[in-house]
């Protein structure tokens, strides 16, 4: 029978009392406390460590090479590219690793992985070394943000996964701005409180990092469940898991619009990391501000909007959990067309006049990365689950190359708000994908009722 618009009926909104409940929230048979604990502590940490990296590019190309902000749109865009290539690789592996061997090995190598990127930066000083500290980093969120993705998919039960993408969407607001303001404003005060060195702040903001990403790594390794949840004989071959991200998605059209709106939202994510950062220190340098300062003013901009998206997150769990997946990812991409397409008004970052404008686009960016993630959770079939996930980040790799090549050329050629506009022309296009799949959905469960009235 052709699906409506809202699936609620079609849900099973009965726990299984044999899961646990932690926090108010249902988790599948299996799992203890422990495994709960530390998948929440996970949530709240690896998004946080993945984008930090976008204010450490900005102020190492500053610090340790010497090319100012207004330089670096294109440098930006090279770097990112770098990362996104190894990232192809990776997930592809990851995708069938995760399946074959264990979310818990993978997440753990991952998280090891990304902390050593993070001293590696500190001691990039040519660019040989940067490049090699970003291969690194790549391999680290290819294995943590996919084993991410797949628990999130693995470990609810389906009357608490909205809620659980909810909290976890809220948590990963909160590290994500914490992470941040512990690279900026912690490493200086770090260094003001030991009687540190002015340019000593770089250094310290990583090791920062590091410990952050060596303490999430020790977590993953002891706190999260072995193996995976498929049993041995549900499993499919090798074979088939690596065609499995295509052929779901030509059988079941709603793991196409969640590859859609993967490949944008991965791609708002970069964006608004990237260059908002760069576009704070930019401003930063522009107001003759230098050295720690200048370090912890240039993230401001980006906590801002993080923090707003943090607030936006618990009032967007609750579409995604009462209303149909697809018609939820059509209003959040909605919200991230508005978000990004804003940035237009923007004339001075620092100024509080644009404090609005950045709250609505940490509340559409946020909105489009946890409504393609919830809509991917909902159809990946169980078995195959961490193929399509892995699918999914790969779409959004794609959507990366794309956009960030281009954005570093719009922020060099036409200024700051430019990659903004971009993203949000293409944010446009996937909520009219999502609008329309969900009114043919509707029209075909209404004349499927028709047929099955008149019989």
């Amino acid at each position: 029978m052709a699906r409506g618009i809202n699936l609620a009926s079609e849900r099973d909104l009965k726990p299984d009392p044999s899961g646990i409940r932690l926090l108010g929230l249902w988790f599948v048979p299996g799992l203890t406390r422990a495994h709960g604990w530390s998948f929440i502590v996970l949530s709240f940490t690896t998004v946080g460590l993945l984008t930090a990296i976008t204010g450490v590019q900005t102020n190492v190309l500053s610090e340790n090479f010497g090319i100012p902000a207004r330089d670096q749109g294109q440098w930006i865009s090279v770097l990112v590219l770098w990362t996104e290539f190894v990232l192809i690789a990776v997930f592809g592996v990851v995708g069938v690793a995760a399946d074959r061997i264990g979310r818990r090995q993978l997440f753990a190598v991952g998280l090891f992985f990304m902390g050593l990127s993070y001293v590696f930066h500190a001691y990039a000083g040519e660019m040989w070394q940067l490049f090699g500290s970003r291969v690194v980093y790549a391999v680290g969120i290819g294995a943590a943000t996919g084993m991410l993705g797949t628990i999130l998919a693995d470990y609810p039960q389906e009357i608490s996964r909205g809620r659980v993408v909810a909290i976890s969407g809220a948590l990963t607001g909160l590290g994500v701005v914490l992470i941040k303001l512990m690279f900026g404003d912690g490493a200086r005060v770090v260094v003001n409180r030991l009687g540190l060195p002015e340019d000593s702040a770089l250094t310290v903001g990583l090791f920062l990092i590091a410990a952050v990403a060596f303490v999430s790594a020790a977590v993953a390794a002891w706190g999260l469940q072995s193996g995976t949840p498929a049993k041995r004989e549900e499993r499919p071959p090798v074979k088939l898991l690596l065609t499995a991200g295509v052929r779901e998605a030509i059988k079941n059209p709603r793991i196409a619009v969640a590859y859609a709106g993967a490949f944008v939202a991965r791609s708002d994510l970069v964006i608004l990391g990237s260059f908002l950062t760069l576009w704070g220190r930019f401003a930063v340098e522009s107001a003759g501000i230098s050295g720690a300062e200048a370090q912890a003013m240039s993230v401001r901009p980006f906590a801002a909007a993080q923090t707003a998206g943090l607030i936006w997150i618990v009032l967007l769990g609750f579409v995604l959990e009462k209303r149909d997946r697809l018609v939820a990812l059509a209003v959040a991409f909605a919200v991230a067309t508005i978000g990004y397409l804003g940035m237009w008004f923007v004339e001075d970052l620092l100024a509080p006049r644009s404090i609005p404008l950045l709250c609505m686009l940490g509340a559409g960016q946020i909105s489009a990365f946890w409504g393609a993630t919830t809509l991917i959770g909902r159809e990946a079939p169980k078995a195959s689950r961490g193929t399509v996930v892995g699918a999914f980040n790969l779409s959004g790799v794609l959507g990366i190359l794309v956009f960030v090549a281009l954005g570093g050329v719009l922020y060099d050629r036409y200024g700051p708000p430019a990659p903004f506009i971009m993203v949000g022309c293409a944010n446009l296009l996937v909520m009219g994908a999502a609008g329309l799949l969900a009114l043919k959905e509707s029209r075909d469960a209404a004349a499927a009722k028709r047929i099955e009235d008149a019989a």
